[in-house]
């Protein structure tokens, strides 16, 4: 799962998008909080101020026995008018009788609700606000989520006032978070639906990407989709078809070549054999012996190049028991160490020549060769050990040039063309693996033959 979130394209694409939402969706409800805030409290004013200026004109046309009547009547839960004297220079004092008339309603606020403020001043009201007649002062309670209110009445009373609805802002609706979930869902679909339809082709690319590097044959891929989807599909077509082009091309130069050579090289051969001096005609046969050695070996490995194997799937380890127990048969020093079935995809073919070229270059040079496997996650080795003496560090990169062999520790005396480890490195690489050696610190040459998962 957390592969699929941080390393998938859709699963990063997803993210990103809700990321986003939620994102955009916080900046939005603060400032659509903030203007609902802004809303409320107009209404809230201009409300107060216009049941405040009922009330004042209400006791201007009454009775004066019948004001607190009135007053009785018009008081609320969050809304109390009481008469007192005009407001002073102290704003506390006349919280702490507003506070009091609050408390005596019917459903009081607690009286955390109701806390001391400072920094609150009163603020004379325009005509255009206060539509009673007489002077009117107002005073905003921002802790009681309220208001303050006092005026002047007929015989010069003042007429207090105070709204205060405190508690938490009203959360968002239910339909909010629904529409929220919806839209996400629809989001994730259609990331889902466009990563899918970019991901799809790019993962046949890289899988054709990958067979190619093997050296195994790929289907076209489909040329569809988006434009830029569509032109990198055209670009790898084109480019599969002119490097198995190339590839065809060199390889059939180089078997042309070699075939070539095979009767030029018999001719004098059969020229040689009529060479008076024994000594001189051994010399030219043993050179050309050689030169035909070397141009059949490299007209085997041409037509092994352009030789497309299928990939399939065989037993590893039963595989390399078979080559061991070959060569002891012929009196060679070579042992398989392992049990079990191993099944790995390969080109079956091309990958027994290559372990074939190891293992006796190892009994060769090496007097003996000990075959394991060791699994990875992602590739296999084959190690092959000897017991000769190793490699120098300097050579080890020249041992795999064409026709190259070492002098020493790799006698050519011994026989050989020098294509034994390129041939085998080749067919390694062409599976999308690799060859190496390196000598093993208690003596010896060991050999690694590393084969990608499949």
């Amino acid at each position: 799962m957390k592969r699929f979130w941080m390393r998938s394209l859709t699963g990063q694409w997803i993210t990103l998008l809700l990321l986003a939402l939620a994102v955009s969706q916080l900046i939005f409800f603060a400032i659509y909080r903030g203007d609902q805030m802004r809303t409320v409290f107009l209404l809230r004013r201009d409300e107060f101020l216009g049941r405040a200026a009922s009330v004042a004109r209400l006791l201007e046309a009454a009775d004066p026995g019948l004001h607190q009547g009135i007053l009785d009547t018009a008081n609320t839960v969050a809304v109390r008018y009481w008469f007192g004297p005009k407001p002073g220079g102290d704003p506390l004092e006349w919280e702490s009788q507003a506070r009091a008339q609050l408390m005596e309603s019917t459903r009081p606020p607690a009286a955390e609700d109701l806390p001391i403020q400072a920094n609150v001043k009163w603020e004379s009201l325009s005509l255009d606000e206060w539509r009673a007649g007489s002077p009117a002062m107002l005073v905003h309670l921002p802790e009681w989520n309220g208001f303050g209110l006092a005026t002047e009445v007929s015989g010069g009373r003042w007429l207090h006032a105070v709204y205060a609805k405190p508690g938490a802002p009203a959360s968002p609706p239910g339909t909010y978070y629904i529409s929220m979930a919806i839209t996400a869902v629809a989001l994730c679909l259609v990331t889902a639906l466009i990563a899918r339809r970019v991901g799809s082709p790019l993962r046949r690319l890289s899988d054709a990407a990958e067979k190619l590097g093997r050296g195994e044959e790929t289907e076209p891929l489909p040329e569809e989709g988006a434009d830029d989807i569509r032109r990198t599909a055209v670009a790898f077509n084109r480019m599969q078809s002119r490097l198995k082009r190339y590839v065809e091309d060199r390889t059939g130069m180089m078997a042309a070549i070699s075939h070539d050579l095979r009767t030029p090289i018999t001719s004098l051969r059969l020229q040689a054999e009529f060479v008076e001096d024994p000594e001189a005609r051994d010399k030219l046969v043993a050179t050309l012996d050689e030169m035909k050695a070397i141009t059949e070996a490299s007209l085997a490995f041409a037509r092994e190049e352009a030789t497309a194997e299928p990939t399939r799937t065989l037993d590893v380890h039963a595989l390399l028991e078979s080559l061991c127990e070959d060569l002891s048969l012929l009196g060679w020093d070579a042992k398989f160490i392992g049990e079990g079935p191993l099944p790995w995809r390969c080109r079956a073919d091309a990958l027994r020549r290559a372990l074939r070229n190891v293992i006796e270059n190892a009994v060769r040079y090496g007097h003996r060769a000990r075959v394991s496997t060791a699994l990875a996650e992602h590739h296999l080795d084959i190690i092959v050990d000897d017991d000769g003496p190793g490699i120098a560090e300097a050579d080890r990169d020249r041992v795999f040039t064409p026709f190259v062999r070492l002098e020493g520790s790799r006698n050519r005396g011994t026989g050989g063309t020098g294509l034994g480890l390129t041939i085998a490195r080749t067919i390694l690489l062409n599976h999308g693996g690799d060859l190496s050696l390196t000598n093993r610190p208690d003596g010896g040459l060991r050999a690694i033959l590393q084969l990608p998962a499949k």
